[in-house]
């Protein structure tokens, strides 16, 4: 099972329940079985470009909230790597991320 298809269900089931949708009710809506929202969510199946768009319209949303699961899903320690390296990578804007740090936790 792919890393993106389990983070993708796990976000568009974190979506639907902030809505307080059950399964049923939001497959009706975006016009798949249950049975198929229900494996999207396990991440053992994936979504076509059509039911992306009419997961969006559904849940009222844009692809880039659908899609935004970088940071939510990773463990700690995959996240302390990420921040590295992106940190190594924009080693002239130091400065700036060390504010923005600051900024966000102090």
């Amino acid at each position: 099972m792919s890393e993106l298809k389990k983070c993708f269900g796990k976000r568009l089931k974190q979506l639907r329940e902030d809505r307080k949708l059950t399964q049923e009710h939001f497959a009706e809506k975006i016009n798949i079985s249950s049975r198929a929202l229900s494996a999207i969510e396990c991440g053992k199946m994936f979504v076509t470009a059509e039911t992306i768009e009419k997961v969006c319209k559904a849940l009222e949303i844009s692809p880039k909230t659908l899609f935004d699961f970088d940071f939510e899903y990773m463990s700690i320690s995959d996240t302390k790597q990420q921040l590295l390296r992106l940190i190594d990578e924009n080693e002239n804007q130091i400065l700036k991320i060390n504010k923005i740090i600051k900024a966000f936790l102090g």
